[in-house]
């Protein structure tokens, strides 16, 4: 832990507060779900994508300071954010910190195959954690450090894939539908980490992501968009990215092809996400418009 991160205080409120609304979601959707309309039923999956989205944030900074530091609140947060966002918690957990351990580099088990594409990418590991999950499986199996974590890693997949059959078996087109929303939910989770590394370069501290100085998307998303410095300090807490990144602005450790304004969020920054993955491991982000 670094020392910042002892700033970080017991409850994160706004974090919870996001995780909330999907709790609310979803209880709505269970309750309602036999009595509602079709269209009603595919407004409410375009919402639970939109929360699901958003939990993601919560989820990742979680992983890195936890937003409730209670024990007892802190494992039950775990699971509940696992499966807000259709993840075995250990297992992803185990998964990111290879990613933080490599960079989007050799070594990294979520690195794109040689000239594959973004849409591709996006599909393949949305795809994978339902389908063919068992070569990703058994690294994280063999990364657990105790007997602990490999309890902790089998919990969350009952969890996830539990909750998910049980509502299957009880209202199919419920469990069905929240299976669907997921996986799309998954893609876009994946795409944030393409257009996060857009023209980033593992061998180099320097750039090891992108930085987004977007206030729409650091107000909404827990300062995301700090990305460079996370990768460098990724357990200084969410609030304090802002001003490790005008720390490294002055140290001259943020190149000026790897800041933009943009969010990643922003169709501009996604078409150029599409059309550069692939073909150039030095592409820019998005510029401004």
């Amino acid at each position: 832990m670094t020392r910042l991160d002892t700033q970080a205080p017991r409850l994160d409120l706004p974090s919870l507060g996001v995780h909330a609304l999907w709790a609310a979601w979803l209880a709505a959707v269970v309750m309602g779900w036999s009595g509602w309309a079709l269209p009603v039923r595919v407004g409410a999956m375009g919402v639970g994508w939109a929360v699901m989205f958003w939990n993601y944030a919560v989820l990742h900074n979680h992983m890195h300071v936890p937003i409730a530091k209670p024990r007892a609140l802190k494992w039950l947060v775990s699971r509940t954010l696992g499966l807000a966002c259709g993840f075995a918690y250990r297992g992803y957990f185990i998964h990111h910190f290879n990613h933080h351990r490599f960079n989007d580099g050799e070594g990294d088990w979520g690195r794109r195959h040689p000239g594959e594409g973004a849409l591709r990418y996006c599909v393949r590991w949305a795809l994978t954690p339902w389908l063919w999950p068992f070569d990703t499986l058994k690294k994280v199996w063999s990364a657990c450090r105790t007997r602990g974590q490999k309890v902790e890693l089998l919990v969350d997949f009952a969890v996830v894939d539990g909750t998910l059959l049980a509502l299957t078996l009880w209202q199919p087109s419920l469990g069905l539908s929240l299976l669907g929303t997921l996986i799309f939910t998954q893609a876009c989770i994946h795409y944030l980490n393409l257009a996060a590394h857009l023209g980033s370069d593992a061998r180099e501290r320097t750039r090891l992501a992108v930085t987004s100085t977007s206030r729409f998307y650091n107000r909404w998303f827990f300062n995301a968009g700090y990305h460079q410095a996370h990768h460098l300090k990724p357990q200084v807490p969410w609030r304090e990215l802002p001003e490790v990144t005008k720390a490294l602005a002055r140290q001259e450790q943020l190149p000026a092809e790897l800041q933009t304004d943009v969010s990643p969020i922003n169709p501009a920054w996604a078409a150029q996400v599409a059309a550069r993955i692939g073909e150039s491991p030095q592409a820019r982000p998005g510029t401004s418009t």
